[in-house]
């Protein structure tokens, strides 16, 4: 029995099948030339080990190896050198997080994952310094203003050079933010110049230090008003230790929008862990920042990348909700190829099943030509050799129809074709008839 007739509610399935091979086919092709598969590494541009960024990526690690994903630290001098590691040709870093007002070349192929978290401007002192801070009073103090390359070097200078107070004549020292700490409990420097959020692993000692003070910056608003990337800020009395009133007054400040920043060819699996990362990391509230304010799309001065700002105030992909990464990323990226697929696929869809009927009909109709030749033919026949060679091709076209796999809603052609052999078989039968009464 053919399998036609064993399975006759299947056969509608035939004309969709070539489409749906080729629709799964261009699926694997993509996957293969565009390199869809997720990675499983990422390598973050962080500082120095105790420093606040290094925390933080840190807890990123951590959080990205739930889905199996390596996540491994180069230590940096600061935001400046996380710029850098992501823009030299054999750039070791793929994602950084980088201070606001920090530049970033625009021609560089990077983007904002969004902006993650305020970091103030924090000033320490020691001893007879100025209170409140007034850099213009800062000649014959030691002063630890961050690496060459860090952030906090850059907003140190780019604040002296916007109110004019030329940096020749203080003693800035080069120290990272942990060395400075250490430095200022040593008393071995007068002041200390951070730049980092509250949850910087230093923080708490100096604010906790009864010989340290930190202090307010005399009229941050003209800094405000004369450095775009900064904004207004404050640390309440006592808001780091109630009991003991650390700090024991307000603390006037100014702070930066951090950025997580990362090479526009990121695959778009990881930007979604990135940014559940960062959901994770930055949504909670602290003494500068609300509950929910960031991730945001908001401040990063530089183009963000699409997805990420979509998973930002869209919420996360659903896929990845109950799916582990790989089977998400993968469902993901495919819903992103289907709309593409679907353009080319929907009229492939419409018109197979008018090609699979003509080529069921086709394998009939192919022999209606050979079937005219044999009629005129036999029209024109004066002998019976002739014309029993006729009736042979009636037979073998008629055996070739027979041994036709068609399914059950086609076979009707073949009962056709069995019709118009029958004619054309009476007509040669009347032609021999013919024949024989002439000879007679």
């Amino acid at each position: 029995m053919a399998d036609e007739d064993r399975d006759p509610r299947w056969h509608w399935i035939r004309p969709y099948l070539l489409p749906v091979l080729g629709a799964v086919g261009a699926m694997v092709l993509a996957v293969w030339l565009l390199d869809l598969t997720p990675p499983d590494r990422v390598s973050f541009a962080a500082g120095r080990p105790g420093t606040a960024y290094y925390a933080l990526a840190e807890q990123y690690r951590d959080i990205l190896a739930r889905d199996g994903i390596e996540a491994t630290i180069e230590e940096t001098p600061g935001s400046v050198a996380n710029v850098a590691a992501l823009t030299r040709p054999d750039a070791p870093a793929d994602v950084a997080f980088v201070q606001g007002g920090v530049p970033v070349p625009p021609e560089a192929p990077l983007s904002a994952l969004g902006t993650m978290f305020l970091e103030p401007l924090w000033i320490f002192g020691r001893g007879p310094v100025p209170d409140p801070a007034d850099p213009s009073r800062w000649q014959g103090f030691t002063i630890a203003a961050g690496d060459p390359g860090s952030g906090t070097r850059f907003v140190v200078e780019a604040a002296l050079a916007t109110l004019g107070i030329d940096a020749g004549p203080l003693d800035l020292q080069a120290m990272n933010s942990t060395d400075s700490a250490a430095a200022l409990e040593a008393g071995t420097i007068d002041i200390g110049v951070f730049v980092g959020p509250v949850t910087a692993p230093y923080l708490q000692r100096l604010v906790a230090d009864p010989a340290l003070r930190a202090l307010s910056i005399r009229d941050p608003e003209a800094l405000v008003r004369r450095l775009p990337f900064v904004e207004l800020t404050d640390i309440p009395a006592a808001s780091f230790d109630y009991a003991a009133r650390r700090p024991d007054e307000r603390v006037d400040l100014v702070a930066m929008v951090a950025r997580l920043v990362g090479r526009e060819d990121l695959h778009p699996a990881l930007v979604d862990r990135l940014v559940e990362a960062a959901r994770t990391v930055h949504s909670g509230r602290d003494l500068i920042t609300r509950e929910g304010q960031f991730p945001s799309t908001i401040g990063a001065d530089m183009a963000l990348n699409p997805q990420a700002a979509s998973l930002i105030e869209k919420g996360p992909n659903p896929f990845n909700r109950f799916l582990p990464y790989w089977i998400g990323a993968q469902i993901s990226k495919f819903a992103l190829l289907l709309v593409p697929l679907l353009v080319i696929f929907i009229p492939v869809f419409r018109i197979a099943p008018s090609l699979y009927q003509w080529r069921m009909r086709g394998r009939i109709w192919r022999h209606y030509p050979e079937l005219r030749a044999v009629e005129r033919e036999a029209a024109v026949a004066n002998d019976p050799a002739t014309l029993d060679r006729l009736a042979g091709q009636l037979d073998a076209i008629e055996g070739q129809v027979t041994r036709t796999r068609l399914p059950p809603s086609y076979r009707e052609y073949a009962y056709a074709m069995r019709v118009h052999l029958d004619l054309v078989r009476r007509r040669i039968a009347e032609r021999r008839a013919g024949l024989g009464r002439a000879r007679a």
